[in-house]
């Protein structure tokens, strides 16, 4: 059976698509079968940042109507052949899919694939609730920003009703020279506060900025934030991590130029 994996945050914009499309690009690049899931309905945007908005034919309400089967829904990437993509669907009816129909579709899912990963929409309302309810792991994206780390922390609460066996936390868009000048939180201290292991760093970048605004496939991706997605991906296929081995991994990659 496949590990679901909800990847949530409480403020937008920080960053966790993103972070869901690399995280699911570097897994199946290391030979597992992912399906990610957009469960932001009516305002998804996974498939643009996966460069696959084009092959949609299906989508998650198109299945729970009958129109397709669950397989004729999934769009298969063509440059990774073990990265399938679960479009959502662009109507505002944010109340047509519930908690059960995503958890009936993902029982189907995790009987094929490894991991499923969700595209959590942000914030604590209706959307976020039936995004959990599905997940056997959470994992809360924030920046090292007051006010997303105190929205992050309202998540943590809610996170901690569900019957979750892992919980973690990434901080995106750090930038190590104004950690190093205390001039901005430390990923380790913000696990911290927030009670849950640090799970990946992810240095701030330019080109995903830039892919981000003219070609939306973030998959072409080779910064060193790159290589900070490949470890979040090795860390999560290994669960016993120590936040200390990942503090001096951060530690070492600040002291790189430019960073």
């Amino acid at each position: 059976m496949a590990r679901v994996i909800v990847i949530t945050s409480g403020k937008g914009g920080v960053g966790k698509t993103t972070c869901s499309a690399m995280l699911g690009w570097n897994l199946a690049k290391m030979g597992a079968r992912v399906v990610l899931l957009d469960v932001d309905i009516g305002l998804n945007n996974l498939d643009i940042v996966a460069g696959i908005d084009t092959q949609i034919n299906y989508d998650i309400v198109d299945i729970l109507e009958g129109k397709c089967r669950i397989r004729q829904a999934l769009i298969q990437h063509p440059k990774m052949p073990l990265l399938y993509f679960l479009p959502s669907t662009h109507s505002l009816n944010v109340g047509k899919v519930t908690g059960d129909d995503l958890k009936m579709i993902l029982n189907e899912l995790s009987k094929t694939f490894d991991y499923c990963i969700i595209d959590c929409p942000a914030g604590i309302g209706f959307e976020f609730h039936r995004a959990v309810f599905s997940a056997n792991e959470a994992i809360i994206v924030t920046t090292p920003h007051l006010i997303a780390v105190r929205d992050a922390g309202k998540v943590a609460n809610l996170l901690y009703g569900y019957n979750l066996s892992s919980i973690s936390v990434i901080v995106n868009r750090v930038r190590g020279d104004m950690v190093s000048k205390r001039l901005m939180l430390s990923p380790v201290d913000i696990a911290r506060s927030l009670n849950f292991k640090l799970l990946g760093t992810i240095h701030e970048s330019e080109q995903i900025t830039s892919l981000s605004s003219i070609s939306g496939d973030i998959f072409t991706l080779c910064d060193e934030t790159a290589n900070d997605f490949k470890q979040l991906a090795l860390n999560i296929q290994n669960c016993d991590f120590q936040a200390n081995d990942l503090k001096r991994s951060f530690l070492g990659i600040k002291r790189r130029k430019g960073v």
